[in-house]
């Protein structure tokens, strides 16, 4: 059976005799969840989502299953769609980092008679999504306006890290990359054991092998071990609620190491893209952590540079809160001024 976990708005279209037709669909998935929605640019110019639902991707063999599904609960025939995920795009094609699904724009065309189709990397939607949402969509984390006449980093902890660089111009550019893939960067001691613990037991410890949602179960595990503390296999979330409830706790020391850790990893970005216009921090991850990096190392590390801190030292970083940011940057692709 299909689970469909409700959203914020789950809005349904009016009834109707026949199927509602000339619509955007538009989605964003990611390594647990799909989300699609339906998209419209209003008379003022903003774009409106309506009728969003996600899905747990491991209930579908593929993309276009999900689609089909989505499709049919609200009989609708689309016209174009958007479609962020998170993996590389190559030519007119994307294959997932963390899924095993491999979806082509000439398919989706095809198979749901879209006019126009359109999939791109997840951190590309998130970054365009960035460029529009206004600015109480944002906390801000490292006091400053983010400046987009000068290069913006956009990076984020979901199921994986997601990575973009938003270049200055008229449009904007956006750069994708799979900077997650980047060798994970001890700041302190006990980076340097969880390294080590994780070197013995992976055989490469990326980035995003510690800063994700499956990146704090790992990070938990090994300051357990580190501290030895029994490892109670918590799941990301009840590590955060544990955190909350407990100051003491090895939950509450991994949330603070993993703040602390997207810190640094946030300054290696800034500094390796160049970000002097800002940093903007999103993925669901961030979101869950946002109340404990104010007391964690996030600032510090992201600023210790070394003899390089002078470059980063007045680069603003922003956290993403506004709801759908993605599903609003996948939207903008294909719905005209």
């Amino acid at each position: 059976m299909v689970h469909v976990i409700p959203e914020v708005n789950p809005q349904k279209l009016p009834a109707a005799h026949g199927r509602s037709t000339g619509l955007t669909l538009v989605g964003d998935v990611g390594g647990t969840n799909c989300r699609l929605a339906l998209a419209e640019r209003t008379p003022t110019g903003a774009i409106e989502l309506h009728h969003s639902e996600r899905y747990a991707v491991a209930e579908f063999k593929t993309f276009n299953d999900v689609v089909a599904t989505y499709l049919e609960a609200n009989n609708i025939e689309p016209k174009q769609g958007a479609f962020a995920f998170a993996g590389p795009k190559f030519d007119d094609e994307i294959r997932m980092t963390n899924l095993k699904w491999i979806v082509s724009e000439d398919e989706l065309r095809r198979k749901f008679g879209l006019e126009t189709a359109v999939v791109l990397n997840d951190f590309v939607a998130m970054a365009n999504g960035a460029t529009v949402i206004p600015d109480d969509g944002f906390d801000t984390l490292i006091p400053g306006k983010v400046d987009y006449t000068k290069p913006v980093a956009v990076l984020g902890p979901g199921t994986g890290m997601g990575l973009s660089c938003i270049l200055p111009g008229k449009p904007v550019r956006i750069i994708p990359t799979e900077g997650g893939h980047t060798a994970f960067a001890p700041g302190d001691a006990m980076e340097r054991d969880v390294l080590s613990y994780w070197s013995s037991r992976l055989s490469f410890v990326s980035a995003e092998a510690l800063l994700s949602g499956p990146g704090l179960v790992r990070l938990h595990t090994a300051i357990c071990a580190i501290m030895d503390s029994p490892d109670n296999s918590l799941t990301a979330a009840e590590i955060v609620g544990a955190a909350e409830l407990d100051k003491g706790s090895v939950a509450r020391v991994t949330v603070n190491s993993f703040c602390s850790m997207l810190g640094g990893f946030a300054g290696n970005v800034a500094v390796t893209q160049g970000a002097s216009g800002g940093v903007v921090v999103g993925g669901g991850v961030s979101r869950h952590i946002a109340k404990f990096i104010q007391g964690s190392e996030f600032v510090s590390r992201f600023r210790d540079r070394g003899p390089g801190s002078w470059y980063v030292k007045d680069i603003p970083v922003r956290l993403i809160q506004a709801n759908f940011v993605p599903l609003y940057g996948a939207a903008a692709m294909v719905l005209n001024d």
